[in-house]
């Protein structure tokens, strides 16, 4: 009896954790509707191999593609800088490796204002493909996933402004874009169907900055902001071109007091050429050739499937629920049954356990910093407040805010662990892939003429 009881109490947890999120986690079974993308299985299914491990590339009936049937040149180009998982929902997407804790989407850079509207000049050396094509999912085990896309913009981005503040999300795999037609929601609601917690949000003068990423607000901020901002998303298409008007040019020179300086877009050579230049921005688009070479372009172009946010629930404005959980990574353990692809050269082939304890520190560094930030800000806020009436409802949402970043702190740790031994895998998997490769033919001396004296007394042929 007492077990009965047990069982129908774990039953019914599992049932409210899984309600108050909205799906399952994406590698442990099929995903529900959620409010933020809760989208069917895709055409990736597959079985897992032995002691619960996928094989990418033996699965039965069909099953997985290597990443460079599906995704063409892109494998080889981001394999460098990131690594390919495949994913239930996408298909092969890619994260970067090494890069700053709580590192997001459109983050190292700056807006400028191009031919093509508002266009952002990446920093990153792989900002050429994922800020240009494609688009960024968000995975509550992994964290961002870029999903691989060939129609070119000058970002892909949805914009939120209002009360002082200018913010941008990355677009999600379920708005797709067409030439002549624009932008396909299919259902999608923009103010709904993104998170607060997928913006970056800065002070309207801080736009034009250089290194804006410096200026981006405390991400437990956003449920507050998200809330007195309204979205001004606007793609529109000239002459061929697509145009990202999003935020009123009109109103950011009014409150940054200057001119914002419009720049000339040429094509550079290679993706080391692209930057900006005095008043020329060079960015680097590959040849046509090379992207028909991504065989799931028409399907991610055009836009994945998405269930329609849940409008009768408050996580729909401001979420609060906590994701769920994720297994922490120790040495001696399984990995989790994700498939990933192996390296491509001249991406590093071991991994450091020194470099990923570093990583660990500093994200608690960064994460005990937007505290302070976000503490600092709170103090001023207080201290503004003139009613007790109005002092009330600003702790109330401070003391939101302080649980979206407790929230924030147990997410990014166990998503940083899982993306660690993700690499951990890709390693591995580049280390077997490298033994199962036939050895390079040893090239032989040439044989010497039997007469070699004689060979050697001939006089060279006289010049024509």
């Amino acid at each position: 009896m007492r077990m009965n009881r047990l069982t129908m109490l774990a039953l019914l947890v599992a049932t409210v954790a899984c309600t108050a999120y909205g799906q399952t986690g994406p590698y442990g079974g099929q995903p529900q509707p959620g409010p933020y993308g809760g989208q069917p299985p895709g055409p990736y299914g597959g079985q897992p191999g032995p002691q619960g491990q996928y094989d990418p590339y033996n699965q039965p009936g069909g099953g997985y593609q290597n990443p460079s049937v599906d995704v063409g040149f892109f494998y080889n180009e981001l394999s460098p800088y990131g690594e390919w998982v495949m994913h239930p929902q996408y298909g092969w997407a890619w994260f970067p490796r090494n890069v700053m804790p709580g590192w997001r989407p459109y983050t190292l850079g700056r807006w400028v204002e191009s031919d093509y509207g508002w266009t952002w000049a990446s920093d990153e050396p792989f900002g050429w493909a994922t800020y240009h094509y494609g688009r960024w999912a968000w995975d509550p085990q992994i964290g961002w996933l870029w999903v691989p896309g060939t129609v070119w913009g000058p970002a892909w981005v949805a914009w939120q402004q209002g009360n002082g503040y200018v913010g941008w999300a990355p677009l999600p795999p379920a708005v797709g874009f067409e030439i002549g037609v624009g932008i396909h929601l299919g259902g999608f609601n923009l103010s709904l169907g993104i998170a607060p917690r997928d913006y970056s949000f800065v002070d309207e003068r801080r736009f034009l900055d250089p290194r804006i990423g410096g200026y981006i607000l405390p991400e437990a901020r956003n449920i507050t902001i998200i809330n007195n901002t309204t979205n001004i998303t606007n793609y529109t298409v000239v002459n061929n071109r697509v145009i990202n008007h999003g935020v009123p040019i009109e109103r950011i020179e009014q409150v940054t007091g200057r001119k914002a300086q419009r720049l000339r877009v040429a094509v550079a050579p290679s993706p080391r050429n692209a930057g900006v230049q005095r008043d020329v921005i060079s960015i680097y688009q590959p040849p046509q050739s090379k992207l028909e070479t991504v065989a799931v372009a028409r399907r991610n172009n055009a836009g994945l499937p998405v269930a329609a946010p849940r409008t009768d629930r408050p996580e729909a404005v401001a979420p609060t629920g906590k994701p769920p959980a994720v297994t922490p990574y120790r040495q001696g353990t399984a990995p989790l049954a994700i498939p990933v692809a192996p390296r491509v050269k001249p991406a590093p082939q071991a991994v450091d356990e020194r470099q990923f304890a570093r990583q660990q520190k500093a994200l608690q560094t960064n994460l005990d910093n937007e505290r302070k930030a976000l503490e600092q800000i709170h103090r001023q806020e207080m201290a503004q407040s003139q009613a007790k009436a109005n002092a009330q409802e600003v702790a109330k949402r401070q003391a939101a805010e302080l649980q979206a970043l407790q929230e924030q702190r147990q997410g990014a740790a166990l998503r940083l662990q899982t993306r660690q031994q993700i690499e951990r895998q890709a390693a591995q998997a580049s280390a077997a892939k490298a033994q199962k490769a036939p050895p390079k033919p040893v090239k032989q001396p040439p044989a010497k003429p039997k007469d070699e004296k004689k060979v050697n007394d001939q006089k060279p042929p006289q010049s024509l």
